[in-house]
Order: structure tokens, then sequence, then C-alpha cells
């Protein structure tokens, strides 16, 4: 059945360009730094999804090969039905990590994010969202190219709701996979999440994960997938300013921030490729 699928292409491409002893200096425009918010609140179907962790960094240069890491924060999540987590910094050992050991996920629960950094208010507000059980999973040969492996991960989507989703396919010693995706054409029915590889081997341990997601993280995560695999950002920056997540500053609107406030039910799958 068709899907729309938005895959992400990270291009890191460097380019050279030498004449005798002349050196080419390639500028690249840059800006004030801005905070950047990683707060994915992830609960795993058979966990407490009491620990939870929100890191926060600063935007920097396209050539920088270190993220600058905030310290002295105060961060905290708030639910709708009046509970108050604290996020505490873990220490100098991970610079930027901030964790709680006690929240206390719901489904269907609204949480508003709150950071207090550098004189400034960040909020942001988002709902947990569900996800139906992976089922299970296989593998076969109908890539696009000879040799392809393509792998799905089956589950039974809810009928009657416009549902949204995120795909993460995890590798040892690889960096996740991701794609976004919706049910517009599968309501209701028995679909998969689907991944094709073209250096799998035999014996690999796949780990498969499906997030449950709003329509806006949806719509956010779409732009972003677009706009890196044309190549518009480097491997070391955030999104442009136009693809700015649900985070506000609450005091000074102008001095925005990147990243984004997200909440989802995660289920998970292994699968050993043949």
């Amino acid at each position: 059945m068709k899907k729309n699928y938005f895959t992400l292409i990270i291009l890191m491409a460097g380019l050279l360009f030498t004449a005798c002893e002349d050196v080419v200096d390639v500028g690249l425009p840059s800006s004030e730094p801005r905070l950047v918010v990683d707060a994915s609140i992830n609960w795993h179907k058979g966990d407490s999804g009491n620990w939870q962790l929100v890191k926060l960094t600063t935007s920097t240069n396209y050539y920088a090969t270190e993220i600058p890491a905030v310290q002295g924060a105060n961060v905290y999540i708030r639910s709708q039905s009046g509970n108050f987590y604290e996020f505490t910094e873990i220490g100098p050992d991970s610079p930027g990590f901030y964790a709680c050991e006690n929240f206390q996920p719901v489904i269907g629960e609204t949480y508003t994010l709150h950071i207090g950094y550098d004189d400034n208010h960040y909020a942001a507000t988002e709902t947990l969202m569900p996800v139906p059980d992976l089922q299970y999973a296989e593998q076969t040969e109908d890539g696009f190219l000879e040799g392809q492996q393509v792998i799905r991960a089956y589950f039974d989507d809810p009928p009657g709701i416009e549902n949204y989703y995120m795909h993460g396919f995890f590798r040892d010693e690889k960096g996740p996979q991701y794609a976004v995706f919706d049910d517009n054409f599968t309501d209701g029915n028995n679909s998969n999440t689907v991944r094709i590889f073209d250096n799998l081997r035999r014996g690999e341990l796949l780990n498969i994960r499906l997030f449950g997601i709003s329509e806006r993280y949806f719509d956010y995560m779409s732009k972003i997938f677009t706009t890196t695999s044309e190549g518009n950002i480097g491997p070391f920056q955030v999104a442009p300013a136009q693809l700015r997540g649900n985070i506000i500053n609450v005091n000074n609107p102008d001095n925005y921030a990147y990243g984004y406030f997200r909440l989802s039910e995660v289920s998970s799958l292994e699968y050993i490729v043949q």
C-alpha cells in the first residue's frame, strides 16, 4: 500500500579547491549561538518511563567540530494534571544532560517543558502519543537495486484515528536511521514500517522502534528530512530558522530556540538478519 515517507539522508561532503599554492577559503554565513533543545520523552512499552533525559547545547557554525554544552540551566516539566518533574544536571562527566528519575508518563496527557537559561524562559507544550505493538519483522530482496535487503516490521493501525509515526532502525556501530509516516492510506489495517539496506550482514542484530508522534512533530520532521536530503545544512548545524520547532522564548520571542519537545510511547522489536 502507498505510504507517505520522508527519509533522512545526511550529506557530509567536503569541498577542497587548490590551484598551485593558492588556498580558496569558502566563506559561510554565521549567526549568534542559540539554545538547542533535545527533549524527547520516550516511554518504552513494558518500562516505567521514570528515567528521562533532556540535552541542552547551543548552535554553532558549519566548521565547528565540537557542540557547546549548556550548563547551569533550570529544567522542569509540568503536566496538565499538575505534577512537577525536575530535571537535574548530571554533572561534569556528561555536560549538557539533565535527568529526571520520577517522571510519570500518561498516554494522552499534556506536558509543558520549561527551561530557564541565560535570563531567558523557554517553554513548549506537547501530548504523549500512543503507539501500537510491533508484531514481527520479515526480510525480502525486493529493493530497487540488486542485492538490496528490505526489512518490514508489522503492526495493526488503530481504526478511525489519524495516526502519525516515526520509525528508527538501530544497528551496532552505526547511527540510527529514521523516517516519519502517517496512516492516510492504511487506516485501521495491518500495516508495516519499511527500510531498504544494501550492506546488511547475515546474523546482524537490528533493533526496530516505532514511535507514536503528533501531527505537528510529523510536519516538523518531514520538513527537516526534506531540507537535509537536499544538502542545505551542514553536518554540525541545526535546522534553519524557518524550521523552528515548538519551543518558544516566553520573555524574548526574537531569541528563539531550536529543537523540539516530543513525547512518545515506543514499541521495540529485535530482528536477526538472515
